[in-house]
């Protein structure tokens, strides 16, 4: 019994031997005119090994290339929480004519003359995303902070906090849009945040028409810059979402919005 089955597997490796030998063979079989084509049994066999699979002479198959390093834009309805300081007000009519226009949820949260201090040091955000329950943060903070010195070692702990409570949530922080050089809080939070989270508003080629305060942009230019953000957004930040332009100079209401007084 043995000796058949030592017989029978004996058998099949010489079949299987012969078969490999011709798949890669330059023979070529005729009975009368029917030709036997050669089966593909070798790159079958060994189709996991790109160097194996290729034919004699022939460079090996190139796998297929992975998509490109950019993020594909999440075309999903958003519930946004826009929070920060005063620029939000600023920003808020522009960016609720955005979500109407792209069927997101947006709420937003002035806290009048907030800093990263301020927030960085309390729960309000998190208290905030707990209430909302939001999938996409926007927050503009630092516009208070622009001329302090030694900034890294007075706010990088209230940044870093912040960063924090916002946890796994997708997000863009805005940066100021500044009317003088700062001492360094857009690189501080620039460095602090992962690549595309950063929107830096303060650059040569961003002109802002300043209200009396000298400080906070005109209507018209906050609606200008809140549409450079929105196209960033989209384009370039690391967590796009859909942000399509509503009509020129379109404002309107945010779903909510919730007005903080300063602290005294």
């Amino acid at each position: 019994m043995k000796k058949a089955y030592f017989a029978i597997c004996a058998i099949l490796l010489v079949g299987l031997g012969v078969f490999y030998a011709f798949s890669n063979s330059d023979l070529e079989l005729k009975f009368g005119e029917t030709e036997i084509k050669k089966g593909t049994f070798n790159e079958t066999l060994f189709a996991s090994d790109p160097q194996r699979s290729a034919k004699k002479g022939e460079k090996p198959p190139v796998p297929p290339r992975k998509k490109s390093g950019k993020v594909e834009m999440d075309t999903t309805k958003k519930t946004i929480l826009f929070i920060g300081d005063s620029m939000v007000e600023c920003l808020f009519p522009r960016m609720s004519a955005y979500a109407k226009k792209n069927g997101h949820t947006l709420y937003c949260v002035v806290w009048y003359s907030s800093t990263t201090e301020v927030y960085g040091s309390r729960t309000t955000l998190k208290d905030y995303i707990k209430k909302y329950k939001p999938d996409y943060i926007m927050i503009t903070l630092g516009g208070n902070e622009l001329f302090i010195r030694d900034i890294r070692q007075k706010r990088q702990k209230y940044v870093d906090e912040i960063i924090k409570q916002m946890g796994n949530i997708p997000y863009v922080w805005i940066g100021p849009p500044n009317w003088k050089d700062d001492t360094g809080i857009n690189d501080m939070i620039n460095e602090s945040v992962p690549p595309g989270c950063f929107y830096l508003s303060y650059t040569p080629d961003q002109h802002y028409n300043r209200k009396k305060d000298g400080a906070h942009p005109k209507a018209d230019s906050s609606i200008l810059w809140a549409d450079r953000i929105c196209k960033w957004i989209m384009t370039q930040s690391a967590h796009p979402i859909r942000l399509e332009a509503p009509s020129s100079g379109e404002t309107a209401r945010p779903t909510k919005l919730e007005l903080i007084q300063p602290l005294r």
